[in-house]
């Protein structure tokens, strides 16, 4: 009896652990300075970096031009980014890299004259380019926080771009899910598939000498061999070739914008994140003002009862979403009121713990307005960096969707962006990622399109405590709220919460997104409670960095859904 006894235990042990995720492994390491990236040769670029001198913003702008070589299907210099900077001396500031729409693009440009058809006029070929605003953004970062040249940022990208690398699993998929769009552009074809016609496999090299050429060029140029010369001359004679509108006027008159970040509470911190264009940091922070008198804790990390509320609680942030973000530069934004936590608890009232409530759409954010008091006015990847200095640096980049618009420009090397559909492209239809929208984000010349990415910053005690960001369109925000509700409500260590299965609910459709580990008797009581729940393949990839309360140093941990790095010294 006591045998049966023992092995019935053991079965049961192994039928409750089967359901759940491989257990993750220790968070890194290192007593004085972190770098965490998607990918781990651009994270040893980083750490190289600091080691020769550089500051954390030096740091995350070489990460930022390596991760344009080694995972350029997600970002590089021919799409935007937004970087967040919390200084030593107590300097915050964010820079907006995000990119323009051209001067000559119009509000209905994409709407096909046959409406009864698709189109995707908006998310390949080169009418779906907007104006890159990357190497301006880390330019202007580097000149006034950095400690070296800018020069120096770029020399691990070139070696790599020219040398070449092994193409790992995750950049061979991408290119055999894509292989379709990258054939059709010979610029593409040349730098993505092999002579015998198939797109590069695990384990091939890929070389980038265009790229590499291009990169020396801006190197020893300045940025300005990038927005005036024969660069922008050259993508303009492609582009307009192929019935694109974007010029080399857009390019000579491009600018990255300083913003103040925005700033709530939680749990106690202080978060600092993106400002508009980004919605990214508004909603990561009202998504936490919603849920924070809940006892998440009590409940259980991964209950059903826990991600009721957080599903509720993100259905009514992009609610707002669709209402009211767009380009500040172009539409009056209620920042201040949709931050405030009086709002938060007005919008909570609408959270039924034992049921789904369909949302008819937006709050009323404006009779917030003066009420906070914060001070306020696979596809895509993150880096994080601190350094000895006591800066932190947290850096979000894109060119939209994998590979962009799919167009390398023949001789360049960089693969541009597709970013004009996170505009509203067809009043009513939903972009690429199923997001819909109003006239606060439709096309203008010179606007930028509404961003979900979330670069983040946590201080305690006037200090960095947790640098955070992430990879995956919409599920950006969710991902990095989840992140944070793992390690400041469930105590989880860095790495167990990035790992962590994740949920996503963006308001329309109406649907309760899942990652697979979730157990089914969690996805039941979700049915249940009126969830109409569609599990899908692991998304997103976080990376993040904390700091040790305990012996001091730093923690890193880098998304296990890729094969990223978290490297410190």
């Amino acid at each position: 009896m006591k045998r049966f006894l023992l092995l019935f235990a053991v079965s049961l042990c192994f039928a409750v652990t089967s359901a759940l995720p491989a257990a993750s492994p220790r968070p890194a390491w290192a007593p004085q300075a972190m770098v965490s990236s998607a990918e781990a040769l651009a994270t040893e670029v980083g750490v190289n970096l600091l080691q020769r001198g550089g500051n954390a913003v030096d740091a995350a702008a070489a990460v930022a031009l390596t991760l344009g070589v080694t995972e350029g299907y997600s970002s590089g210099i021919g799409g935007g980014c937004f970087i967040l900077i919390r200084m030593a001396d107590g300097t915050e500031v964010c820079i907006d890299g995000r990119e323009t729409a051209p001067a000559h693009a119009s509000r209905l440009m994409y709407v096909p004259h046959d409406t009864t058809r698709p189109s995707t006029l908006s998310t390949e070929g080169v009418l779906a380019v907007a104006t890159p605003g990357e190497l301006a953004a880390l330019e202007l970062a580097v000149r006034t926080y950095g400690n070296l040249p800018f020069a120096e940022a770029f020399e691990g990208a070139i070696a790599l771009a020219d040398t070449g690398f092994a193409v790992n699993m995750r950049y061979a998929r991408a290119l055999s899910t894509n292989a379709d769009l990258l054939q059709r552009f010979p610029g593409s074809k040349a730098v993505f598939f092999r002579e015998d016609g198939k797109p590069l496999q695990f384990r091939d090299r890929l070389v980038q000498s265009d790229l590499a050429n291009t990169l020396r060029r801006v190197q020893a140029g300045g940025i300005e061999t990038f927005y005036s010369g024969d660069i922008p001359r050259t993508v303009e004679s492609y582009v307009r070739t192929g019935g694109g509108v974007l010029s080399a006027g857009d390019f000579a008159t491009y600018r990255p914008v300083v913003r103040e970040p925005v700033r709530g509470t939680y749990r106690g911190c202080e978060v600092l994140s993106m400002p508009p264009p980004s919605s990214g940091g508004i909603h990561v922070i009202q998504i936490l003002n919603l849920l924070e008198p809940f006892d998440l804790k009590e409940l259980g990390a991964g209950s059903s009862d826990a991600l009721h509320l957080m599903a509720e609680a993100m259905q009514i942030a992009f609610a707002d979403r669709a209402q009211f973000l767009g380009d500040p530069d172009f539409v009056k934004i209620p920042i201040a009121g949709l931050l405030s936590k009086d709002y938060a608890a007005e919008r909570r009232a609408l959270i039924q713990r034992s049921a789904h409530a369909k949302l008819p759409g937006a709050g009323d954010p404006w009779r917030f307005e003066m009420s906070v008091d914060s001070g306020a006015e696979k596809h895509t990847t993150h880096l994080c960096v601190v350094d000895s200095f006591g800066n932190a640096v947290s850096l979000t980049a894109t060119i939209n969707t994998p590979f962009g618009c799919g167009v390398i420009v023949p001789g360049l090397g960089f693969l541009l962006n597709n970013e004009m559909d996170d505009f509203v492209t067809w009043p009513g239809r939903p972009n690429y990622f199923g997001l819909v929208g109003n006239a606060a984000n439709e096309i203008e010349p010179g606007k930028r399109p509404l961003s979900s990415m979330s670069p983040a910053i946590l201080t305690r005690d006037g200090k960095p405590y947790l640098v955070i960001g992430s990879m995956g369109g919409p599920r950006i925000i969710t991902s990095v709220v989840l992140t944070l509700l793992n390690v400041l409500d469930f105590g989880m260590n860095l790495q167990e919460a990035v790992d962590a299965p994740r949920i996503h609910q963006q308001w329309v459709p109406d649907l309760l997104y899942l990652e697979p580990e979730h157990p089914n008797d969690v996805l039941t009581a979700l049915r249940q409670r009126g969830h109409v729940v569609q599990s899908q393949p692991r998304w997103a990839a976080v990376t993040a960095i904390i700091a040790d309360t305990t012996y001091g140093g730093w923690w890193g941990a880098s998304d296990s859904r890729v094969s990223g790095l978290a490297k410190g010294f």
